[in-house]
């Protein structure tokens, strides 16, 4: 009896120790919505298939990084995803740095013509009145002389602005951890490939004309019947319809990066220690010269309303000017074409000075990186993991003198040290998005 008992009394003792041995080393059960788990120290990822990472409670407090989709090791991700390989950055650095200073010389010339057009100045090459990006290569190929020359420069600089905006396509450029699929699929696929298309035609045109003479450039930059001919179909109409939808929604993209100044988090002066006064121009110049496009691209837009309801050619200009040259029409019109003409300018000022303050390539807003989840510095182009940061034994890297090491330390440096960057982070940066809505 006493040693039934006994044996009854040791199985017991043995199976509550059991389960509380069981209690501590069992892994934490991961939820059906996939929330991460916190741990200490950087920001570390979790994974889809509900495998968390776990840290002892000694450390200190954490913060769980966005959950997008599944991490993905560096090393293994496919050219189209990530971004820009290491090895390919100071190439992408430079053609895009070429690319946007032909990208404002367009700009400026249509600018200048703009203006030209109001005061009735002269311009050579039959460019004045036709201010478009084919006005603006009339005018460039006009200059004695050096006009053919400036052409092949500028068929070499559009080019090249081709190459860096299809490579952000392909390689998603700025894809963001805390954004949608949709919203880095429009942003930074989708946007930047009907951008090269674009200049694609801009790029094809400039190399024509370098073949031509004078004359055969001029009528090169008309439009003819288009887009009065459109309207005898109802196809035709329906595209005339699409155009202007389109320039519609480019208005609408550009008036919100005037307004919001989303275009900061682009540039160097985002960064610590930026001097707040030149700071401050170069973002009042980037507003005002965005400002400017979105009145160009609504102009655009209503000359393709207009054309629904009467028969609107643009003869030996270019759509662009003859939707422009609607204004010069009334006091108020010409006033406009002038403040449209000064902006131009300031934009291409600005795209111009992008050559030097933007990252290349673009780093994602909130400089978390899609696909890896890693915390990114683009100053240096260097990628800092924050999983690789908490070690298994808690190492601490040291840090480079007066710069930020870790992940946390380039946040840090970010949304304390900048006068301008944590405005647009504030929100977007602490965002955890559920992977069921992506």
């Amino acid at each position: 009896m006493f040693t039934n008992l006994i044996g009854k009394l040791r199985r017991s003792k043995h199976e509550q120790e059991s389960n509380e041995n069981n209690h501590i080393d069992s892994p934490p059960i991961a939820s059906d919505r996939n929330i991460p788990l916190t741990v200490p120290g950087d920001r570390v990822a979790s994974r889809r298939n509900d495998l968390l990472t776990t840290q002892t409670a000694e450390a200190s407090s954490a913060v769980s990084a966005p959950t997008t989709s599944k991490p993905i090791k560096e090393q293994e991700l496919r050219f189209y995803q990530g971004g820009v390989r290491k090895k390919y950055q100071p190439f992408v650095k430079w053609i895009g740095r070429v690319g946007f200073i032909a990208k404002g010389i367009v700009y400026g010339c249509i600018g200048v013509l703009t203006i030209t057009n109001v005061t009735g100045a002269w311009t050579p090459n039959g460019s004045e009145g036709n201010e478009s990006p084919q006005g603006a290569f009339l005018l460039l190929g006009g200059i004695p002389s050096v006009g053919r020359s400036i052409l092949i420069v500028m068929a070499v600089g559009l080019v090249l602005y081709i190459i860096w905006r299809m490579w952000e396509a392909i390689t998603g450029q700025g894809s963001d951890a805390t954004f949608g699929k949709k919203k880095n699929f429009f942003r930074y696929r989708l946007s930047p490939f009907v951008s090269g298309l674009v200049y694609a035609a801009y790029a094809y045109y400039v190399i024509q004309m370098i073949f031509k003479t004078e004359e055969e450039q001029q009528a090169l930059a008309s439009s003819n019947t288009f887009p009065a001919s459109w309207t005898k179909s109802t196809l035709g109409k329906a595209g005339i319809g699409i155009l202007g939808v389109a320039f519609l929604i480019a208005f609408v993209t550009q008036i919100i990066n005037a307004a919001t100044g989303n275009f900061i988090k682009d540039l160097k002066t985002s960064e610590p220690g930026t001097n707040k006064y030149f700071a401050f121009t170069l973002h009042l110049m980037g507003r005002i010269g965005f400002g400017g496009r979105a009145a160009l691209f609504c102009t655009m837009s209503g000359f393709f309303w207009d054309s629904l309801a009467e028969a609107n050619e643009s003869g030996d200009k270019n759509m662009v000017a003859a939707a422009i040259g609607k204004l010069a029409n009334s006091g108020g019109g010409r006033f406009f074409m002038v403040v449209l003409g000064v902006s131009l300018v300031i934009y291409a000022l600005f795209a111009v000075l992008n050559a030097y303050f933007k990252y290349f390539p673009t780093p994602p807003p909130t400089r978390h990186e899609y696909y890896t989840h890693n915390v990114i510095d683009p100053e240096d182009s260097e990628i800092s993991s924050s999983s690789d940061s908490v070690s298994a034994n808690n190492d601490v890297q040291p840090a480079k003198e007066n710069a930020p090491s870790t992940a946390t330390e380039v946040k840090e440096a970010y949304e304390q040290k900048s006068p301008w960057y944590h405005r647009f982070t504030r929100s977007s940066g602490t965002k955890e998005l559920d992977p069921e809505k992506q």
